[in-house]
């Protein structure tokens, strides 16, 4: 399972603070089974910096890992600008979910971003599945959200509040899981 930790916007900050104090990204309990005292179980690396030139790729990215001595079950603490699961960064995302939304197609989305056409797609249906527990739990955070009613429309008014890492913040805070 990965916790999200707030208020890392760059993979160069996370680099930065893992290696300034990394006690940070130790999760205060185990998600688990909600005991404290999570012990330092190593990183793994992750391919997230898809963006930069091949020659300042900061590849791979090390992930903090902790286990829980009672459960036995690993955690990972991520920095909110890099996605559970995903192979590009949330900002990546945001801009493909912004070129979606303007009514682009996916070819003229894929052509202008990185992403296949397949991955956006796939991107957009995820979103629209879980576009009501998304809604839901950002509404209650931002009442002004309450106004937009539709997935265009709500998705417009949140990425004009907020960034799409904050937001799935939020909604991994409220719910756990995030797309």
């Amino acid at each position: 399972m990965a916790i999200i930790l707030s208020g890392i916007h760059s993979l160069e900050q996370h680099l930065s603070r893992l290696q300034s104090t990394p006690d940070d990204y130790r999760p205060a309990r185990c998600p688990d089974c909600g005991k404290a005292g999570l012990w330092g179980h190593g990183c793994y690396g992750r391919k997230i910096d898809r963006e930069s030139s091949s020659q300042h790729r900061l590849n791979p990215v090390p992930i903090p890992r902790f286990r829980c001595r009672y459960c036995r079950r690993t955690c990972s603490t991520l920095p909110e600008c890099v996605p559970p699961r995903r192979w590009y960064l949330w900002q990546v995302q945001q801009a493909a979910l912004a070129l979606m939304l303007s009514a682009s197609s996916l070819l003229a989305a894929s052509a202008t971003l990185v992403p296949s056409r397949k991955t956006l797609r796939r991107w957009r249906l995820r979103l629209k599945h879980r576009f009501e527990v998304h809604a839901d739990c950002l509404r209650s955070r931002f009442p002004v959200l309450g106004r937009a009613s539709g997935f265009s429309s709500f998705w417009h008014a949140c990425l004009a509040q907020i960034p799409l890492c904050r937001a799935m913040f939020w909604v991994q805070q409220a719910e756990g899981v995030v797309p």
